[in-house]
């Protein structure tokens, strides 16, 4: 039993250096090895069958597009079979003389022109050596038009080449014919350039030496597509072009290539792709040969590299440790360490250091928000009030001044007691713009009846915002601002308020100016001398809770709260920023809106 255990407790006692060897032996080098043989053993299998999916991939996607193109070709045929004004034309008797033939070229090269599309068309009559001028050459002798007469109404692609040999053109070829005799009338040609057929040939970037070569029915090459010139070049000749399901491996003037053809829609048409074996198989020797260098000079180097690397680790990593045991002490002590590195080891030792910023960082904003929330529960107990005990007092007032058949003082109490309503937060922070500005028109009957109407307040609103939401209490300070600071210094009855309130982009804006004398005063600078003294100024506080609110809930960096300038014109413009809260938002608000 001694011996039994005396194996594992040998093995849990190596050290890191030891551990890490053998691990690395037995995990990396062995499966490396039988790795690389049975890697190298198939690869040339594994290349063929990649080569074959993607080959035939891109032959699927470049024959779709060549047979989009031949397809749209054949169809701008048929809307010239359908056209009346070319049957009639090709009717007409020949033309007996010079005059005659101009006056059907006259009629014909309209007709032309509109429906050639982006091909060049031409519409020969049955007889067109009658029609020497207008045939420009073609006599009805040559053999793709006699085939075209005998296909009955069937087209046909006719490949036209300079002397027999390198492509130019492609014709398609179709004979027009009457209706219902389907006597032939004519024959139509659509010319479509080689090249054209060529572009539709997409090659991959990273496979400069892929080839592609369309073959028409009697095996001549109609297009070919390469970025390499010598491939282009290439001596292919048809019995050299199989159209095949699979890679093939070909052998072309001294050069083994990887094949593959897909056909084409076309009877007997097809694209085929030619790739070097080379140009696969080069980089696998390469890899064959370095490989072995690799594993052997790798496990040598590797037992050198692994005294140095574990004693760089380890050893900062076990001081580490030991420093953060500090922490359940109460201790929080940066680790300056090591600190300096610029490995991973280093970037360890400053997170750690960063963490214990944020922490002690994280600790004082915790004392700061708690006093902050002391404050503000003293502030709710010392201004705490029944509310219900307010609105029956209230009703009491409103009551006796409506027996006594004092209207003002109805008017007043009412707006009070709808200012003292929405005033009290019941926890929801925000409302609608309409509740909003009537919470401000309450306020405004207050003040206009203290001050026996010696302001003019107008009002601008969008009706479409009407309903979105919008934050309590946050508008009334603005005017309140106004009213204390700009009107009531001025003559009675030539202060003047606007209060706008619209939509822009993803903002809404309210905007409340004066014609007062305007103000000097850095808003910034006074809400940052308010937060120093702990909110005790005795002005500009509610402008203060109204943008500190604002910011609080959508946001400091992005623009929201309050702003202050003076107008062009004279008097004061404070300006207050809003988001509109998203629709699905909106719509939970405006719901509990109307439950209320």
């Amino acid at each position: 039993m001694a011996n039994e255990r005396s194996v594992p407790t040998a093995m849990i006692n190596l050290n890191l250096y030891a551990k890490i060897s053998l691990l690395l032996l037995s995990v990396v080098t062995i499966p490396t090895i039988l790795l690389g043989y049975l890697s190298f053993s198939n690869s040339s299998e594994q290349i063929r069958n990649v080569t074959n999916a993607f080959l035939l991939d891109n032959l699927q996607h470049n024959a779709q597009r060549v047979d989009t193109l031949m397809t749209r070709i054949e169809q701008r045929s048929e809307k010239v079979l359908e056209s009346d004004k070319v049957k009639a034309l090709l009717r007409e008797p020949a033309p007996d003389s010079l005059l005659n033939e101009f006056d059907f070229i006259r009629l014909m090269n309209p007709v032309l022109d509109e429906l050639k599309g982006e091909y060049e068309l031409n519409i020969y009559p049955k007889q067109p050596a009658k029609y020497p001028n207008y045939a420009g050459g073609i006599t009805g002798e040559e053999p793709w038009f006699k085939q075209a007469l005998q296909m009955e109404g069937r087209g046909y692609w006719h490949v036209y080449s300079v002397n027999g040999e390198r492509t130019t053109d492609l014709l398609y070829v179709r004979a027009i014919r009457d209706f219902p005799q389907l006597q032939p009338l004519g024959v139509l040609t659509i010319r479509v350039p080689s090249f054209l057929l060529a572009n539709q040939l997409i090659i991959p970037e990273r496979l400069e030496q892929l080839s592609f070569y369309m073959v028409n029915d009697a095996g001549r090459i109609v297009a070919t597509r390469s970025n390499q010139k010598e491939s282009a070049d290439l001596a292919i000749t048809p019995s050299t072009v199989k159209t095949n399901t699979s890679v093939l491996q070909t052998r072309i003037q001294g050069t083994d290539y990887y094949e593959a053809a897909k056909t084409l829609g076309t009877a007997g048409w097809s694209i085929t792709a030619l790739i070097p074996v080379s140009e696969l198989m080069g980089p696998i020797e390469n890899i064959k040969q370095f490989t072995w260098i690799l594993v052997v000079s790798g496990i040598s180097v590797m037992s050198i590299l692994l005294l140095i690397i574990v004693r760089k680790i380890t050893i900062p990593i076990k001081s580490l440790v030991r420093h953060m045991r500090r922490i359940l002490l109460g201790e929080l002590v940066y680790f300056d360490s090591y600190s300096k590195r610029t490995d991973e080891i280093g970037q360890l030792i400053r997170g750690y250091n960063s963490m214990i910023t944020g922490m002690i960082e994280l600790i004082g904003k915790t004392k700061q928000f708690e006093e902050e929330k002391r404050r503000l529960e003293i502030r709710t107990l010392i201004h705490q009030m029944n509310p219900h005990f307010l609105y029956n007092t209230m009703d009491t007032i409103k009551w006796k001044a409506e027996k006594a058949q004092e209207p003002a003082i109805v008017n007043m109490v009412t707006a009070l007691s709808n200012l003292l309503r929405f005033s009290i937060n019941n926890g929801e922070e925000l409302t609608t713009v309409e509740r909003e500005i009537q919470h401000v028109r309450n306020y405004l009957s207050i003040e206009l009846q203290r001050n026996h109407d010696a302001f003019a307040v107008f009002f601008q609103v969008q009706p479409n915002i009407l309903h979105f939401p919008f934050m309590k209490l946050t508008v009334q300070p603005l005017v309140e601002n106004a009213i204390k600071h700009a009107v009531k210094k001025m003559k009675e009855g030539t202060g003047k308020i606007i209060v706008s309130v619209y939509q822009s982009g993803s903002r809404l804006i309210c905007c409340v100016e004066d014609n007062g004398a305007g103000s000097e005063q850095d808003l910034s600078a006074h809400f940052a001398l308010i937060e120093q003294s702990g909110g005790n100024q005795e002005s500009g506080v509610g402008l203060y809770n109204a943008d500190r609110r604002l910011k609080l809930r959508f946001g400091a960096d992005e623009g929201y709260g309050i702003y202050m300038e003076n107008r062009a014109g004279g008097g004061c413009k404070v300006t207050l920023v809003h988001p509109v809260i998203g629709h699905e938002e909106q719509e939970n608000q405006h719901e509990l809106y109307k439950a209320r």
